[in-house]
């Protein structure tokens, strides 16, 4: 379930975002939206997949080198996967650094996150 919330933000901050901010994010139809959030969503999946097996290898001794990079890494994540997206994405175009910087802010403020339940 979170995992579809956190695919339908995406869709949704890009959707207002060329509608409302044309002039600064530019998506020419519905198709190349809905790729550009499903690019979004399957990047973040591995991503996840990977930090998840950094923290098992903890108990090996190799997540305590692999864990601080992965936790780094996600820092930068999102510029980098937006940046791919308009180098790569035909139609997904987006202009200037402080959009890229909004739109990372905005996607890690409303992306979903799931809490423990210890009980």
């Amino acid at each position: 379930m979170r995992n579809i919330l956190n695919f339908l933000v995406t869709f949704l901050v890009f959707w207002i975002g060329n509608e409302y901010f044309n002039p600064y994010l530019s998506i020419t139809d519905t198709k190349t939206l809905l790729i550009a959030s499903l690019l979004m969503f399957i990047i973040s999946l591995l991503f996840s997949l990977a930090m998840v097996m950094s923290v098992m290898l903890i108990t090996v001794g190799i997540g305590c080198l692999t864990t601080p990079a992965l936790m780094l890494a996600s820092i930068v994540l999102t510029p980098i996967k937006l940046w791919l997206l308009d180098k790569y994405l035909y139609g997904f175009e987006i202009h200037g650094l402080w959009t890229y910087v909004i739109l990372t802010l905005v996607l890690s403020l409303f992306t979903v996150k799931v809490k423990e339940r210890r009980d």
